[in-house]
């Protein structure tokens, strides 16, 4: 309690549950409702507004697939990054990899692992979920496995409640707020599921300087690394340099296709694949400011 009183003091930041003021064309907007509504269309268009074009040379328009996988294939097998990776594997032994069902066991052990005090965007609480998980492993397991037989994620679970958090300048410009989208406890456990197969088989073929999004790594081992390399090559009477990146909205430009393209040089069967493209397509999104929600996109 003390902390959440004083917290505001310290930052600019503002709290979900905090009135925003919106400003479009010169006209202001202090309608809950029409701030929701102007937050997901803008949340929605924000990378169809970088206007990033795809490169024509690198994929292959000429195939015919009624399988959205094997098109996805084929579209993008000239593409340097995967051919790279099939020269890659090539040198190695590699085992394909699938999706293996859950067991009653790992159920339980990753619902106990969620914070009790961490909410979601609706539906089962945490605290409810870890409280009668002995009722409801069977079901989630029934879920879950009965989802990866089809290579049909649940569209329940693609639901998310998108948070609009002001990051710097002015707060009357929606440019300046992020949005942290919420999902219910339930796709996050099955998210981790599948996250804790896709490492144990792709951990093996990732750099090993890659620190980001790896258990185990941080900043830490970047500089270290870094640093190291620097002091390296100062004492052979060389020279230290960086170029430091920040790409706009990387994690939101990701293509889906050439990631999925890429999963299955890197050895993913068919159905691990059309289960992760089912996982990534077809999300809805809906924002929330205070109490009040926009519609569905």
């Amino acid at each position: 309690m003390f902390w959440k009183n004083v917290k505001p003091f310290f930052s600019d930041k503002s709290s979900n549950n905090e009135r925003i003021t919106l400003t479009d064309d010169k006209n202001v907007i202090i309608d809950d409702e029409k701030i929701c509504d102007e937050f997901n269309c803008f949340f929605e268009k924000v990378v169809e507004s970088l206007n990033i074009d795809e490169n024509r040379l690198l994929i292959n328009e000429n195939n015919d697939f009624d399988d959205a996988v094997n098109h996805i294939i084929k579209k993008f097998e000239i593409h340097p990054s995967i051919l790279l990776i099939k020269e890659k594997m090539d040198r190695e032994q590699i085992n394909i990899f699938s999706f293996s069902k859950v067991r009653f066991s790992d159920i339980e052990k990753e619902i106990k692992k969620f914070d009790s005090n961490k909410g979601n965007s609706y539906n089962i609480p945490t605290k409810i979920l870890k409280e009668c998980s002995s009722s409801t492993i069977s079901m989630l397991h029934n879920i879950f496995n009965n989802a990866l037989s089809t290579s049909d994620y649940p569209s329940e679970l693609k639901l998310a409640n998108v948070t609009p958090v002001f990051k710097k300048n002015d707060r009357l410009d929606k440019k300046n707020y992020r949005p942290i989208s919420v999902l219910q406890i339930v796709s996050k456990l099955f998210e981790r599921l599948m996250e804790i197969q896709i490492n144990s088989y792709i951990g093996d073929f990732l750099y090993p300087y890659l620190c980001g999004y790896r258990k185990g790594f941080s900043t830490q081992q970047a500089l270290l690394s870094l640093i190291e390399k620097w002091k390296v090559s100062l004492d052979n009477n060389g020279f230290g340099g960086a170029i430091l990146m920040d790409l706009s909205k990387a994690f939101d430009t990701i293509n889906h296709e050439l990631l999925i393209a890429k999963l299955s040089a890197y050895g993913f069967d068919k159905s691990s694949l059309q289960f992760l493209l089912s996982y990534l397509k077809n999300r809805f999104q809906r924002t929330k400011v205070c109490n009040t929600f926009s519609s569905w996109s």
